[in-house]
């Protein structure tokens, strides 16, 4: 690893996403959104930009680094641009400017102005997760997420929408304060709160100390990454935020909690020291019981966006998993395995508000037959549902493979049960659902909602509105692309793999 370099640019991905939010000041309710629509898409546009901009840099070795404000005479908030923050930063950033696209052509009503400022707002408090530089910093961004994510939540105003964001906001205020719990103790105990590869707690630290202030954050990064039992707010809040919101909180929100355990596992305690603490095989029985048992009860769920939702935390729970291994392959498999899932889920949630617009419902039974109508949108669907499941050469399978590997390096083979569970049971509920699209069956049920004419109307509108289409179009593409293109250099795979060599080699 080359010598830091001092370097603004990190704070770019935070400015350009807030000149959005700020453009969203003194709109109009319910008023067209002229200017301000090309703007927001180029603050987005130009922050993805600037992340992939990153990678060059990072796959030679270079780190930026920038001090930004001292907070307290002993923590900043400081940047750091690596290969892991950059692989979390260009994911969401990219599926944040298609998840743009997608509202602009979704969402209507008096709400927009403030939807939209915070979605930019909540973009910026991503790219501060990614590119922390130590955990005051992560915290900090971390928890202006994850509360200004309840305006996501919340859009709709229904009491379904208003009931799941105070469930919400219950759920990620105590993970939160276990987190600061976290952050206070690693302090009290190791003196410094910089991310550094190996960790900065002491081995010689009490082990009562050790235990509690790993438990905070499994805890607390526990509810944001939804480990059963603290998923709770995952099936309500999914269902009740709009679809392109939606997308945002199953590809970038919840990992957000997975990210926090990545830093968290290796730059804070290091991997002797988890081994010598010997936690991690109880956190890896959790994320088996969450992957396994979350996608049972997807299978139960006749609301798409539901069984989406469940699907999400089915599929989050491998990245923990594969931390728990404490490997170099199986680290590198979890944190594929975020890029993959962020843009297969955002997918699938672009086709479940595109099949919610064209029905006006969103069970199962509304969806039999729609493929007639939304072709190129059943198609994504049932692409990235191949994907989901594992099927290669598709980026699903990727992922996979090196979780695969790093299970058999780990020698933990019964993690490979779970592993193969957790796609056969993907199948079980993604596949009755791609099904009933192509299906000629007549959907009675359908006439208590939209009527035929409607459906065929808007489904029109679905196939046709280029701000719905190309998003969808584009996020199921890469299910191909990550998959074909995995050995290419620079693509996640690639990028992993740098980080995992930092992670386990301190370089």
């Amino acid at each position: 690893m080359n010598e830091p370099i001092v370097s603004w640019w990190p704070l770019a991905t935070l400015v350009l996403p807030l000149l959005g939010a700020v453009a969203c000041l003194g709109w109009p309710a319910g008023a067209a959104p002229g200017w301000r629509r090309p703007f927001i898409l180029a603050c987005g546009a130009l922050t993805a930009l600037v992340t992939f901009a990153f990678l060059p840099g990072v796959l030679r070795g270079d780190t930026l680094t920038l001090r930004l404000l001292q907070l307290t005479p002993q923590a900043w908030i400081e940047f750091r641009v690596d290969p892991a923050g950059v692989m979390y930063a260009a994911t969401a950033a990219m599926l944040w400017f298609l998840a743009l696209i997608y509202a602009f052509g979704y969402l209507h009503g008096p709400n927009l102005p403030r939807v939209f400022g915070a979605l930019m707002a909540c973009l910026a408090a991503a790219m501060g997760v990614a590119f922390a530089a130590n955990l005051l910093s992560f915290f900090v961004f971390y928890e202006l997420l994850s509360v200004l994510t309840y305006v996501l939540v919340v859009h709709e105003e229904t009491p379904a929408a208003l009931a799941a964001g105070l469930k919400y906001l219950g759920y990620v205020l105590v993970g939160g304060s276990l987190v600061l719990c976290g952050v206070l103790l690693t302090f009290a105990i190791g003196g410094d709160l910089t991310f550094v590869a190996g960790g900065v707690l002491p081995a010689d630290a009490a082990l009562v100390s050790l235990l509690i202030t790993f438990a905070c954050f499994a805890l607390g990064f526990g509810v944001k990454a939804a480990l059963m039992p603290l998923h709770g707010w995952v099936a309500d809040a999914h269902p009740a935020a709009p679809a392109p919101c939606s997308a945002l909180l199953s590809g970038v929100m919840v990992a957000a909690g997975s990210f926090g355990l990545v830093r968290v596992t290796f730059e804070v305690f290091g991997v002797q020291l988890l081994r010598d603490l010997g936690v991690m095989p109880w956190l890896g029985g959790l994320a088996s019981v969450t992957v396994v048992l979350a996608a049972v009860l997807a299978l139960g769920q006749d609301d798409l966006k539901r069984r989406l939702a469940y699907s999400t935390i089915s599929q989050m729970g491998y990245v923990t998993l594969a931390l728990s291994l404490l490997g170099p392959i199986a680290t590198m498999g979890a944190l594929v395995h975020i890029v993959h899932h962020a843009f297969m889920k955002g997918a699938l949630f672009f086709c479940a508000g595109s099949f919610a617009y064209a029905t006006g419902r969103r069970t199962m039974a509304s969806l039999v037959g729609l493929a007639r109508r939304t072709p190129v949108t059943s198609a994504s669907f049932v692409l990235v549902t191949i994907g989901m499941v594992g099927i290669p050469p598709l980026s699903g399978f990727v992922s996979k493979w090196h979780l695969g590997l790093g299970m058999l390096e780990s020698n933990a083979p019964y993690t490979l049960v779970v592993l193969l569970m957790g796609a056969l049971l993907a199948a079980g509920y993604l596949l009755p659902v791609a099904i009933a699209l192509y299906s000629d069956e007549p959907e009675p049920a359908r006439q208590e909602g939209a009527s035929e004419a409607d459906v065929a109307e808007r489904a029109n509108a679905v196939e046709h509105r280029k701000s719905l289409f190309i998003p969808t179009a584009v996020a199921a593409s890469m299910t191909i692309v990550l998959g074909l293109a995995a050995s290419v250099g620079g693509l996640p795979t690639d990028v992993a793999r740098l980080a995992a060599e930092r992670f386990f080699g301190g370089g």
